[in-house]
């Protein structure tokens, strides 16, 4: 009463403070960092190892093992999991969330030195970088008229890169596909044994031929030079004039033994796009936790002054840029805002026929969401998908308080008795609803904190929704109880109220309704029941999932072929495919990036191809096609190219799961066990059982085997007899078949390996290898297939590891039905023959049905520990148990109409759903809390039940059903919403839109009933026992 009256006496003080708080809120709005949607990924360290010639099991045994068993024991770490293929390791860190990034990876640095004594020679990890899995912001080709696949590679390499790595917010930036360029020296085995050499003497001189030396300074009297040898190489013709080994004053130059030519070094990637062949990708990485709409912007601009400097013919062509998807999901929710916005004016002006009392309603609702903006940027939160869809979630809800604020002291002005002060009145009318009101808001506020327990990918997701939530509801009381008055008092007027004819005939018929439930209580509490049973008989019919899919505008498709395809045949595919994919009139363009880059992330191998459709705007489809549609027709066309498999996503969603939980699919069955061929044969059998489960698409089995591998088994008694070491055998395998680099040579900024090898005749058959010739020591020169046998093997194509187990997966998406029924199905398929695995296998359910039991064990905890708060909130706003326990009885009618509405839209209960459902419950609280403080009140004033009921329903009809009303209407352009994001949105709208109908219908009918009953039986009995 006396910060009203405070107020009050102050208005200048409070008008001043709001223009203020309008120009910051404006200001803050724009300089809040801006992004599509909150980043999900977990806090990871990615240590990428390169072990050139080294197989997949070799690799995990001596490379992927080493580095997982030193990294198991660091602070706070979750998971570790590996990934070995052909010549490249990739093992990563999980830790907890919360975890400094630059904390975890120091700590992960330090412990890889210990690491590195393990492992072989020339192999040295690095870490991943500092980035997650929406890092890619910003993806380009870069296509030339006449310009080869080296050309346009290395002026990404050297020209575009270096220009586009210092800008601010940028990590890196990938290279992938093209040609490296390299200086490759190819010797003849012949005219090494016609010279008596052998292939490490060229390495060894190529090494050492390639040098300049400092040698001090010269001081010439008063002058001093400095003193500098020069010898590095700088063309072809240098390389040729090494000098190997002079004989009888006649030098050996590296041209009589070898022919010296630029070529490309081995690569196991290539990208192409739109059917017309092969081009050169370069990927932004943006480094974690920077504005990703800024750093566009400013890439962008880095990549206009960069075309001017190409060369003639040489193009920038972008295919993927952040930007136009955070513009799509921003949009869609700022027009749900402003829908909302406009939506909730049109229901005060109809229940409030007056244009004062209405505007200072209206008012209310742009000055909180400024305020909040402020407190958004204060508190570190970004605009983005789900923190301003909180904004737009409580659209109808922040002017709940003001709603009901502005109509009690409009009322009492109406009512005002001749001489008393007009601030008295308003502080009055304040006092009496400030306390039910504060109440309510802050009971809303309690319902939201479990939403800040929800771990994983959901905590990440759904917080900042809770987070505006929360702040936009506190700023709307602050507002309600402090800037609403004062404009009351300035502009109401104190004449009788007015209202719209049909308003006051809807209100006489509730009345009506109201008196006839009251005469009938088992009539009104007997059809009540019946329909709550009703609705629990529906349960069975609701499915379950983890999250609607975000529409990202685009389709990534990861086509798998066998694992023995080369690299040129995948592109070929690839290219086939791209054809195919454009003559969909829906597509813009087409990316294929098939196998992996020389440093990559994403280690594929050449028989995998992640194909990116970049879809034209859904203004240009002229099909009709919904996207689900097109997936279909897509699927359905690409079904017919023999020998593919295929797995539909997103380019987002297909990063982030696999970061997140190393499988890309929405099911993954984790075998884990010693042996690969076990594992194998279960995950076949899971993969089977999987198939016959309606919805299972895109099923497929972890690729393990099938790889083609030549073994040369060395002879250890042939060895002995030539006094040859197995490492002089595995050095001229290395060196003649994959090649030794020996030097670097430098061309002004830019620098090229000089690798020595043999040349594709001597090493591109089996017999051509077996006429390899190994040095002895006695100067003879063996045959390798007098010292070793070939065979050629069945290998594994990768080795999946985690948490020290060897892994293999089957995994599966689901379309069509709920992803809780289609794993219980599968579940109870797999169950024999998981009781068949031998000791030691066990087996996991990942991907994102993982995530969904996670987030539904932690609401199952802190939601019943939320409500028994509330019923504490509510003993403390209404001073008595059973008034609590009657506002209580308000949740299960809530939940019924969200439960109805669920069904009706045939909608499977996500996370999005369940936190529709708890904020539901804070709503229904909020209407029965101002109801029943009403009926207390005027119980306190002496007047009778009947005429408490009657009374306390008819002054608080309207203020009810506008505050339901404008909370049902502010939701409704969630529901018809089709843009980026709006799937993600949807779910809350229906089940808040529904729960509302029947919680209001409940607090203006059933729970007057109940009141009725209850304090003509109970009450004094309960207030003796309360004194």
């Amino acid at each position: 009463m006396k910060l009203a009256t405070f107020l009050l006496g102050n208005r200048f003080l409070v008008l001043l403070a709001s223009a203020m708080l309008i120009a910051g809120g404006v200001v803050a709005w724009l300089h809040l960092p801006i992004d599509a949607f909150p980043d999900v990924t977990n806090t990871q360290v990615m240590i990428l190892s390169t072990a050139p010639g080294l197989a997949a099991v070799d690799v995990e045994q001596r490379v992927s093992y080493p580095i997982e068993q030193v990294m198991r024991g660091l602070p706070r770490v979750t998971e570790v999991r590996s990934l070995s293929r052909a010549g490249l390791s990739q093992v990563v860190i999980v830790f907890e969330d919360g975890a400094d990034t630059y904390w975890t990876r120091q700590v992960v640095f330090e412990r890889l030195a210990m690491a590195r004594e393990q492992l072989p020679p020339g192999v040295e990890p690095e870490l991943g970088p500092i980035s997650t899995g929406l890092g890619e912001i910003f993806q380009y080709t870069l296509e030339g008229d006449g310009a080869s696949a080296m050309e346009l590679r290395t002026i990404q390499d050297w020209l575009v890169a270096p220009l586009l790595e210092p800008i601010p917010g940028v990590n890196e930036v990938n290279s992938f596909g093209g040609e490296v360029k390299q200086y490759q020296v190819l010797v003849s085995p012949e005219k090494l044994v016609k010279y008596g050499l052998n292939v490490n003497d060229v390495v060894e001189a190529v090494e050492q031929g390639n040098a300049n030396a400092g040698g001090g300074v010269v001081v010439r009297g008063w002058e001093q030079l400095y003193l500098r040898g020069v010898g590095l190489l700088e063309d072809i013709p240098d390389i040729e004039r090494i000098v190997l080994r002079a004989e009888d004053g006649a030098p050996i130059y590296l041209r009589d033994v070898a022919e010296v030519v630029i070529g490309a070094e081995p690569r196991q990637g290539a990208v192409s796009r739109d059917g017309s062949g092969e081009v050169v990708a370069g990927m932004i990485i943006m480094l974690k936790g920077e504005n990703s709409k800024e750093v566009v912007s400013r890439v962008k601009e880095a990549i206009e002054r960069i075309r001017s400097i190409l060369p003639e013919g040489v193009r920038i062509n972008v295919f993927y840029d952040r930007t136009s998807l955070i513009e799509a999901c921003i949009s869609t929710v700022v027009n749900a805002l402003l829908e909302g916005g406009i939506f909730v004016i049109l229901v005060l002006f109809l229940f409030v026929a007056e244009l004062r009392t209405s505007l200072i309603v209206v008012f209310s609702l742009p000055f909180t969401f400024l305020v909040s903006f402020i407190v958004m940027g204060a508190t570190g939160l970004t605009s983005n998908l789900m923190s301003v869809g909180g904004l737009a979630f409580s659209v109808g809800m922040v002017v709940d308080a003001s709603i009901v604020v502005v109509e009690n002291i409009r009322r009492h002005l109406a009512q005002r008795p001749a001489g008393e002060h007009r601030r008295r009145i308003v502080a009055d009318a304040l006092a009496e609803v400030a306390r039910p009101v504060g109440f309510s808001v802050v009971i809303i506020a309690i319902i939201l904190v479990p939403l800040f327990t929800l771990q994983g990918i959901e905590g990440k997701m759904f917080a900042p929704l809770a987070a505006t939530m929360l702040i936009a509801l506190l700023v709307s009381l602050v507002v309600a109880l402090t800037v609403v008055p004062v404009l009351s008092e300035m502009f109401l007027k104190e004449g009788p109220e007015k209202e719209f004819s049909f308003i006051r005939r809807f209100h006489r018929g509730y009345l009506r309704l109201l008196d006839r439930a009251v005469r009938r209580p088992g009539v009104t509490l007997g059809l009540s029941g019946a329909v709550l049973v009703a609705s629990l008989a529906l349960l069975p019919l609701v499915g379950t999932e983890f999250m609607p899919p975000l529409d990202e505008g685009s389709i990534a498709i990861n086509v798998v072929r066998l694992p023995n395809a080369s690299l040129d045949g995948s592109v070929k595919v690839a290219t086939f495919i791209e054809e195919r994919l454009r003559a969909f009139p829906e597509v813009g363009t087409v990316v294929s990036k098939t196998g992996r880059a020389e440093i990559s992330e994403d280690p594929m191998g050449p028989e995998q191809t992640d194909v990116f459709i970049m879809l034209k705007p859904r203004k240009e489809w002229e099909t009709g096609r919904t996207k689900a549609e097109l997936v279909a027709a897509i699927e359905n066309d690409l079904s017919e190219i023999p020998g593919l498999r295929y797995s539909f996503s997103q380019p987002i969603a297909l990063r982030v799961n696999e970061l997140i939980s190393g499988v890309k699919s929405d099911l993954a069955i984790k075998a884990f066990g010693p042996d690969l061929e076990v594992l194998k044969e279960f995950a076949d059998s899971a993969a089977a059982a999987m198939m016959g489960v309606a919805g299972a698409q895109d099923v497929r089995v972890e690729q393990v085997s099938g790889m083609a591998q030549l073994d040369v088994v060395v002879d250890r008694e042939a060895l002995a007899r030539h006094g040859i070491r197995i490492a002089d055998v595995n050095a001229t395998i290395e060196t003649a078949v994959a090649g030794t680099r020996a030097t670097t040579l430098i061309e002004e900024q830019r620098r090229f390996a000089v690798v020595v090898r043999f040349p594709e005749p001597a090493r591109s058959d089996i017999p051509a290898i077996e006429r390899l010739l190994v040095p002895a020591p006695g100067g003879e020169r063996v045959p390798l297939a007098q010292l070793a046998d070939f065979r050629v093997v069945e290998a594994p194509a990768q080795v999946s590891r985690e948490n020290g187990m060897r892994r293999v997966v089957a995994e599966a998406n689901v379309r069509g039905r709920d992803l809780g029924g289609f794993v219980r199905e599968v579940q109870q398929r797999v169950v024999p023959l998981v009781e068949g695995l031998p000791p030691g296998y066990f087996v996991e359910y990942g991907g994102q049905f993982e995530n969904q039991q996670r987030a539904m064990r932690q609401l199952a905890v802190v939601v019943p520990v939320a409500l028994v708060l509330i019923v504490v909130l509510l003993y403390l706003a209404l001073g008595s148990i059973w008034s609590s326990l009657l506002v209580v009885l308000n949740l299960p009618f809530a939940l019924v109409g969200g439960v109805i509405a669920v069904v009706a839209f045939r909608m499977p209960v996500s996370v999005s759903a369940a936190v529709a459902f708890i904020v539901l419950l804070g709503i229904a609280v909020q209407n029965g809390v101002v109801l029943v403080a009403f009926f207390r009140q005027l119980g306190e004033r002496g007047e009778s039940v009947a005429d408490t009921v009657r009374k306390g329903c008819d002054l608080r009809f309207r203020p009810l059903l506008m505050t339901a009303l404008t909370s049902f209407i502010g939701h409704l352009p969630m529901l018809y919403a089709t843009g980026s994001g709006a799937d993600i949105q949807k779910p809350l709208a229906v089940v808040v839109m529904g729960g509302l109908v029947t919680s209001t219908l409940l607090t203006l009918i059933v729970l007057p009933t109940i009141y009725a009953v209850l304090a003509t039986r109970f009450a004094p009995a309960t207030a003796a026992v309360e004194r």
